[in-house]
């Protein structure tokens, strides 16, 4: 650097701060007159091989911080980015949280995000799994809302003699993954091979590919083509009806994904006998695109409420046990009520009240006014040796709360849990708390006065690892707001 006005020496953190080193710098530019284009370069020049570092760092952090959901991205695919991104950012310890809130600011929709932004404890993974529950839910809504209003919407086209040619496309640079279906990576590199599918909960793949997943939708190839405007999801979302069929009740689930309506020859025979079956009048296939194959068709009457219709079924040549399906060509020819059909766990409001009376007064013991009481056991406190008495006053509070103390002080009483007494060795002041319901709840304040001269017995708390390693094979979790829990004691 000859001819510049000082020396700056590379960097060396064990010898100089960032904070003195940036302050020399930027007298160094100064004094020589460097324009603001150059500095950059004089700055790789001069900080030796550190510098080169700390760039990379902070432009791998950049790109890092950068992007957010983007529309149509999943949120498993969208903390994947992110993970792949803080692969050369150099985080260190505090890589989780720095992933967690790069997830949670990157999100695209608002109500997770003040979900999450709610949660005073909210670690990566329980971000992760918070966020891919109510995205879940959202995606379960809006399937049975569309379900619901496109259920009589069919869009019908012309067969064509010649299709369209198809523009060329970009060969891809690998095949299908088997573990999530996407084609820019090898499968053995793929980062979701070990996690758990939604749908057959194995591991191992997505449930984008999952093939219990490949719901059999059909399709009328004779005349012209039925496309489908939406296809079963998961069994939560199924919808049932039971119309009559020739006088006999069947229990059917209504796919709008379904062009026919089908039935398979076991359940046909089953509920109507050897009947003789007339020749299909369609090509059927399944989703994947399989050929379907056909026992027949038959004419049956339909009774649905107050409608009643001559209508066709297919009977199907098929193996594997499933449901009758309701298709599309018999929601044209009979209105549902969807209102009703739509109203799930809908029961008769005196039959809830006489169930719920039941159980009250099944469980009265539990449910019943007031506070219970631990049995069975009694609670003891040894004081330390050589423990004097101590008497503190009590401490002054607001006149607004006078009258909601004195209150809660007599219902106390009245339900044993404290008593009067002329005198003591010992007094502990109170603390009032103000409840969101505008009552009081009353707290001692012992750390003053008896939990001094109190023997604590140690008891090692577990550590939260170890709570969620024993709870991980549950099905079903409670949790329990008791009324008044500690005064139980």
């Amino acid at each position: 650097m000859a001819g510049y006005i000082g020396k700056i020496e590379p960097y060396d953190e064990n010898i100089d701060s960032w904070i003195s080193y940036e302050e020399r710098l930027v007298q160094y530019f100064s004094a020589n007159d460097i324009e603001d284009g150059k500095r950059v370069s004089v700055l790789l020049t001069l900080i030796g091989t550190f510098g080169t570092q700390t760039v990379s760092y902070i432009a791998e952090r950049f790109r890092f911080h950068k992007p957010n959901q983007g529309t149509g991205e999943s949120v498993q695919d969208y903390i994947a980015v992110l993970r792949k991104l803080s692969e050369h950012c150099d985080f260190g310890d505090t890589l989780n949280d720095t992933l967690r809130d790069r997830f949670v600011c990157g999100l695209r929709e608002a109500n997770i995000q003040k979900r999450l932004l709610s949660k005073t404890d909210l670690t990566l993974q329980k971000a992760i799994e918070e966020a891919v529950a109510m995205e879940t839910l959202a995606r379960d809504a809006s399937e049975l809302r569309t379900s619901a209003e496109q259920v009589h919407k069919t869009a019908r086209f012309p067969v064509k003699t010649k299709k369209p040619e198809k523009p060329k496309q970009t060969p891809p640079l690998f095949d299908p993954c088997k573990h999530c279906g996407k084609t820019n990576h090898q499968a053995n590199k793929c980062y979701f091979k070990n996690k758990k599918c939604h749908i057959c909960k194995k591991t191992g793949h997505l449930k984008n590919v999952c093939k219990s997943n490949k719901v059999k939708s059909v399709s009328d190839e004779k005349y012209d083509i039925n496309y489908v405007n939406s296809v079963r999801g998961r069994s939560s979302n199924k919808i049932w009806i039971t119309p009559e069929i020739d006088n006999i009740p069947v229990k059917m689930e209504l796919d709008t994904g379904s062009a026919v309506t089908l039935i398979s020859k076991e359940e046909f025979q089953k509920l109507f006998g050897n009947k003789d079956l007339d020749r299909p009048t369609s090509i059927l296939r399944t989703y994947p695109g399989e050929e379907i194959t056909q026992a027949g068709t038959k004419l049956v009457r339909v009774k649905v409420n107050d409608q009643s219709k001559i209508l066709r079924i297919c009977v199907m040549m098929i193996n594997e046990k499933g449901p009758a399906l309701f298709g599309r060509d018999w929601l044209q020819q009979i209105q549902l009520d969807w209102k009703n059909i739509l109203q799930v766990n809908t029961i008769d409001n005196n039959k809830l009240k006489s169930r719920l009376k039941e159980i009250l007064d099944g469980h009265r013991s539990v449910f019943f006014e007031g506070i219970g009481k631990v049995k069975g056991m009694q609670a003891s406190s040894s004081l330390k040796e050589s423990t004097t008495s101590k008497f503190v006053k009590a401490r002054p509070v607001p006149y607004i709360l006078k009258p909601k103390i004195e209150k809660e002080l007599e219902n106390l009483e009245q339900q044993g849990i404290i008593s009067k007494v002329n005198n003591s060795d010992w007094a502990t002041p109170i603390v009032p708390v103000v409840k969101p319901n505008g009552n009081v709840r009353i707290c001692g304040d012992f750390n003053v006065t008896v939990n001094q001269a109190l023997k604590v017995d140690k008891y090692p708390l577990p550590r939260i690892e170890d709570i969620f390693a024993n709870l991980s094979s549950g099905q079903k979790f409670t949790k329990l707001d008791l009324r008044q829990a500690y005064l139980h004691l």
